[in-house]
C-alpha cells in the first residue's frame, strides 16, 4: 500500500508542477503578440488490478494542449485582409481625391478662369491687355494641366515603390513560414508526435502578417506543415520550400511596376499581376488600376479635347495681322508601343481624327488600347478599360477610324499575336502647351464679312434681300479668302424689278435665285433671305483691318457651354466634374467598406482573443488551484512516508 500511495502523490505532484509551469507561460507571456494560451491535459492513469477490484494509480498528463480555433484564426485573416485593403485604397484614392477637388489645385477653377479672360477679349477685341490676361491665363491652364500630370506621376512612382517593397516583404514572410514548417515537422518528430505549441504560434503569427500583405489560403498537410497560396491557387509556400515573387517594370509598359512569380523549373518570370487580390499589395494594384490609370487618361482627354476644339475654331478666326488664326494649344499626340515579344517589324501610326459626325473630338474614349495581328490577316483592337474587342477587317485597311483615333497600319508588318499598345492620352496633360505668347496672334475676329457691294456704298442695293455672316467650314481651302461677289437679275421669265436668278463671280451660269438661298464655296457658306432686286450684290470678302470684330472669339467663348466631348453632350467642365464624380465615389466607397472591413475584423479578433488570449484573472485563479493541488500532493507523500516509517519501526521491534 505504502508503494502505490507514494505512486499516486509523486503522480499528482509532477502533474501539477507541469500544470503550474504552464500557467506561469501563460502568464509571461500575456502581451506575446500571437501567443496562444496553453492548457496541461491531465488524464487518470491506468489502475492496477487487485482482488478487490481495479485500484487507482494516479494522474498522469496526456499533452500540452495551446487553446486555438483554426475558424476564428481563418476569419481573422480574412478580415485583415479586406482591412488591409481598403486601408490602402483609401489612402491612396483619396490623395487624387482630395487633388481634382481642391478648388485651388484642381482644374475647375483654371478653365473657368481661361474662359472668363476669353469672354473678356469678347468684350473688347481692341484691347491688348484683355488678350495679355487671355494668354496668362491660357497658360495657368496649361501649368495646371501639367502640374496635374506630375503629381499623379509622382504617386505612380510611389505606388510602384509600394509595390516593389510589398513583395520584398511577402518574399520574407514566406522563406519564415517555410523554415518554420521545417521546424515544426522535426518537432514534431522529436516530440514523438505532440504539437511543438509555441513554433505553430510562430507560424501563425506570419501568416496573419502575410494576410495583411495579400490574401492567402492556407491547407494544413498531416506533418504539421502548411501549404500557402494566394490569388486563383498559386503556390507561395509548399512544404519546406517558399516561391519567390519579384516586382519589376512591365516589359510594355515600364513606367509601371509588375509582379511576377519566379518559376523555380525553368526561372522564367511568370506575371500575376493579375491574380493578386486583397491586402495592402492587392489595394494598391486594384487602386492603381481603377483610379490612377483612368485619371490619367480622363485628365489626357480633356487636354487633348480642349487643345483640338480651341484649335479648331481659333483656326477659323483672323488675328490683328490680318492672317487666319492658327493653333492656340500645341495638341498632344498618342503614345504608341510595341510589344517587346513582338517579332514582326515596323509599328501602326496613331493621330486624332477630325472628322465631324464619322470619327471626331466627340468620340474620343479615357482608355488605353491594344491591337493584335490575328491569323488572316485581321486585327483585334481591344479596350483595356472594359475589355471590349473589336475586329478590323483588313479589307477595310490599312487605316481605321476607332473612337476619334486614325489607326494606320500599313508601316506595321506583323506576324500572328504580335501586339501594339496604344495611349492615346498617356502624358498628354503634359504635352499640351500654349502655341505663342503674342497677343496680336489672338484670333478674336471672323475671317470674312458679308455684305451689299460695295461694303461702304455710294448706292445701296435697292431690293429686300439680306446675305447672313459667314460660317466657317474649311479655313484650310486655298480660296478661303478670295473675295466672292454675288450678283442678281431678272430673268426673262421673271418679274421686274425682281431677281430671280443668281452668279457668282460674273460667271456665265445664273443659277435659280429661292428664299432663302444658302451658297457653299471656298470653305465657307452663307444664307441669303428675302427677295433682291434686279443688278443687286453682295459681297464676301476678308475682314481685314477688322480689329473691332468678336465674331470668333464670341464663338471661343462658347466653346465653355458647347458639347464637344462624349459624343457631343459634354463640356469640358463636364468632363473634368465626371472625373471628380467618379473618382470621389470609388474613394467614399472605399472608405465605406474599409469602416465596414474595421467592424469584421473588431469582431474577429474578439472572438479569437476569447478563445486564444491569456486571462490574467483566470491564470490567477488557476494557479492558486494548482498551488493548493500540488500542497495536497506534497502531503500525500508526506503521508506515505509516515507510513513506511511506521512500518520500518514495527519491523524492528
Amino acid at each position: 500500500m505504502g508503494g502505490d500511495i507514494l505512486g499516486v502523490g509523486i503522480s499528482g505532484l509532477l502533474a501539477f508542477q507541469r500544470s503550474l509551469n504552464t500557467i506561469g507561460h501563460n502568464i509571461s507571456n500575456v502581451n506575446t503578440e500571437g501567443y496562444s494560451r496553453q492548457r496541461v491535459d491531465l488524464a487518470t492513469r491506468y489502475p492496477n488490478p487487485s482482488g478487490i477490484g481495479f485500484m487507482g494509480n494516479g494522474v498522469e498528463i496526456a499533452g500540452v494542449r495551446r487553446i486555438f480555433d483554426e475558424y476564428a484564426a481563418r476569419q481573422l485573416r480574412d478580415t485583415t485582409t479586406g482591412s488591409n485593403f481598403y486601408q490602402t485604397y483609401e489612402s491612396l484614392a483619396s490623395q487624387v481625391d482630395n487633388l481634382l477637388a481642391d478648388q485651388d489645385a484642381g482644374l475647375a477653377s483654371a478653365l473657368t478662369d481661361f474662359f472668363d479672360s476669353v469672354q473678356g477679349v469678347a468684350n473688347d477685341p481692341t484691347s491688348n491687355p484683355a488678350r495679355a490676361v487671355m494668354l496668362t491665363n491660357a497658360q495657368s491652364l496649361v501649368d495646371r494641366f501639367e502640374t496635374m500630370e506630375q503629381w499623379l506621376a509622382e504617386l505612380r512612382q510611389a505606388s510602384n515603390g509600394r509595390i516593389e517593397s510589398q513583395v520584398a516583404e511577402i518574399n520574407d514572410l514566406a522563406r519564415s513560414i517555410a523554415n518554420l514548417n521545417q521546424q515544426i515537422v522535426v518537432a514534431r518528430g522529436l516530440g514523438g508526435g505532440n504539437e511543438p505549441n509555441d513554433m505553430l504560434d510562430q507560424r501563425d503569427l506570419l501568416l496573419d502578417k502575410l494576410a495583411a500583405k495579400i490574401g492567402v489560403t492556407t491547407v494544413p498537410q498531416d506533418d504539421g506543415s502548411i501549404n500557402v497560396f494566394i490569388g486563383n491557387g498559386q503556390s507561395l509556400v509548399l512544404g519546406f520550400n517558399a516561391m519567390q515573387f519579384e516586382a519589376r517594370p512591365d516589359p510594355d509598359d515600364p513606367s509601371f511596376v509588375e509582379v511576377t512569380y519566379v518559376d523555380p523549373g525553368a526561372g522564367a518570370l511568370i506575371p500575376i499581376t493579375k491574380m493578386i487580390t486583397g491586402g495592402e499589395l492587392g489595394g494598391v494594384i486594384a487602386f492603381r488600376e481603377e483610379v490612377l490609370k483612368p485619371s490619367f487618361n480622363q485628365l489626357g482627354r480633356l487636354a487633348v479635347g480642349l487643345a483640338m476644339s480651341f484649335n479648331d475654331q481659333h483656326r477659323k478666326g483672323m488675328d490683328l495681322n490680318n492672317a487666319l488664326g492658327g493653333d492656340f494649344f500645341v495638341e498632344p499626340t498618342p503614345e504608341v508601343a510595341a510589344s517587346v515579344y513582338n517579332t514582326g517589324t515596323g509599328t501602326v501610326s496613331v493621330t486624332f481624327d477630325r472628322q465631324p459626325g464619322i470619327n471626331d473630338i466627340s468620340d474620343l474614349v479615357a482608355t488605353d488600347y491594344q491591337l493584335t495581328y490575328l491569323a488572316g490577316g485581321d486585327y483585334e483592337l481591344k479596350n483595356l478599360e472594359n475589355g471590349q474587342t473589336t475586329i478590323l477587317a483588313a479589307a477595310s485597311g490599312p487605316v481605321y477610324a476607332v473612337d476619334g483615333l486614325s489607326i494606320d497600319v500599313s508601316g506595321w508588318t506583323p506576324a500572328v499575336g504580335d501586339e501594339i499598345f496604344i495611349r492615346p492620352y498617356r502624358g498628354a496633360s503634359r504635352q499640351i502647351a500654349l502655341a505663342f505668347d503674342d497677343p496680336n496672334l489672338v484670333a478674336a475676329a471672323g475671317p470674312l464679312r458679308t455684305g451689299p457691294n460695295p461694303i461702304s456704298p455710294e448706292i445701296a442695293n435697292q431690293g429686300e434681300g439680306q446675305i447672313g455672316e459667314a460660317r466657317i467650314l474649311d479655313p484650310t481651302d486655298p480660296l478661303f479668302l478670295t473675295p466672292v461677289n454675288i450678283d442678281f437679275r431678272t430673268s426673262a421669265a421673271g418679274t421686274a424689278p425682281y431677281a430671280d436668278e443668281y452668279s457668282v463671280d460674273g460667271g456665265v451660269t445664273w443659277l435659280p435665285y429661292t428664299d432663302p438661298t444658302t451658297l457653299t464655296m471656298n470653305g465657307w457658306e452663307v444664307d441669303i433671305t428675302g427677295i433682291p432686286w434686279d443688278g443687286d450684290r453682295f459681297t464676301v470678302e476678308p475682314n481685314t483691318n477688322g480689329a473691332g470684330d468678336n465674331t470668333n472669339a464670341l464663338a471661343l467663348a462658347e466653346l465653355q457651354i458647347t458639347g464637344t466631348m462624349v459624343g457631343g453632350t459634354a463640356t469640358y467642365h463636364d468632363v473634368y466634374s465626371s472625373l471628380v464624380v467618379d473618382v470621389g465615389n470609388k474613394t467614399r466607397q472605399a472608405q465605406i467598406n474599409q469602416q465596414a472591413q474595421e467592424a469584421l475584423q473588431s469582431q474577429a479578433r474578439a472572438v479569437k482573443e476569447s478563445i486564444s488570449g491569456v486571462n490574467l484573472d483566470e491564470e490567477a485563479a488557476n494557479l492558486m488551484r494548482f498551488q493548493q493541488a500540488y500542497t495536497a500532493a506534497a502531503q500525500v507523500i508526506a503521508t506515505a512516508d509516515t507510513l513506511f516509517q511506521t512500518l520500518i519501526n514495527a519491523v524492528r521491534r
